[in-house]
């Protein structure tokens, strides 16, 4: 007989202030470090993605080099889980100087504001963890932020319950993966649920532009329900009871639990002789 999972856990934004039980210290020795050891150096990143808060941040590291920082986090995602690599290995988050507004773009690629979201539109391709390194940060803006899925879908069933079982519903997507060629086709069937109900409680799966452009762009107009459910999913995203902000700096690592907890990126400045960098991980359970 099989035993039930143990739901994930909910937290606030004090709650992940208040313990440091995310946060791990980390030298330069760790990039020689490879095989069993750095397996087991990883596991208490892995217990904490996996029955912690879902968040694991490795500070430390701003000694390396880009291409030795680049290899220990790939290392370090690969004692996780397994790479998936729709966009490559380790994908860049950098500004290209276009806009996702007027270009099929993902706003990774832009310095805009990505609003509180979890990563992937498409169906077929799901990250159960995210990864995150800073390579150059920003002199002014793109600070980080977290919100607990959980959290967020435990308050909205006290105080929308209505508006909460519309997120349960499937809503379309637009579609930017690279190599698509019959965008309005793939949009059809790029449709599945913002809220879903798994076997360690409720999953998450939203970016709201992207509902919104894919709904337009298939000529089926979203419900003014619809629209309710999102305000009150984004009020409490952004919330700060839930939302927690921080910046990361050269050398950090940022692992996250893609479908437990949503994450946000303000917008930035860049300096031009030297735009800010990050390096995104997607990764599947093995």
């Amino acid at each position: 007989m099989n035993t039930p999972a143990q739901r994930f856990k909910g937290w606030s934004a004090s709650d992940l202030a208040a313990t440091d039980c995310w946060i791990f210290k980390a030298s330069a020795e760790l990039a020689h470090t490879s095989g069993s050891a750095l397996q087991g150096w990883c596991q208490p990143v892995i217990d904490e993605l996996r029955h912690g808060m879902g968040v694991a941040f490795i500070r430390g590291l701003g000694c390396l080099d880009e291409s030795a920082l680049r290899r220990l986090y790939l290392s370090i995602g690969s004692c996780i889980g397994t790479v998936e690599d729709t966009y490559g290995a380790l994908y860049d988050v950098t500004d290209t100087g276009e806009s996702h507004l007027e270009k099929a773009i993902p706003v990774s690629q832009t310095k805009a504001d990505t609003s509180v979201h979890t990563d992937s539109s498409r169906l077929e391709t799901h990250p159960r963890w995210v990864g995150l390194v800073c390579i150059r940060q920003a002199p002014v803006g793109g600070g980080s932020r977290l919100t607990s899925v959980v959290a967020v879908h435990d308050h909205l069933n006290k105080v929308h319950p209505e508006l909460l079982s519309r997120l349960k519903r499937s809503f379309h997507r637009d579609v930017v993966t690279p190599g698509v060629t019959d965008r309005e086709a793939a949009i059809e069937k790029n449709v599945f649920p913002i809220f879903t109900e798994a076997n360690d409680g409720p999953t998450l799966r939203y970016m709201r532009y992207w509902i919104e452009k894919g709904h337009e762009r298939i000529g089926k107009p979203l419900e003014s329900m619809d629209t309710d459910a999102f305000n009150a999913l984004d009020e409490a995203l952004s919330n700060p009871k839930f939302r927690h902000n921080f910046a990361m700096i050269p050398g950090d690592i940022l692992f996250i639990d893609n479908h437990k907890v949503a994450h946000d990126r303000e917008a930035y400045e860049d300096d031009p002789t030297a735009p800010r960098l990050m390096a995104r991980l997607w990764l599947n359970a093995h």
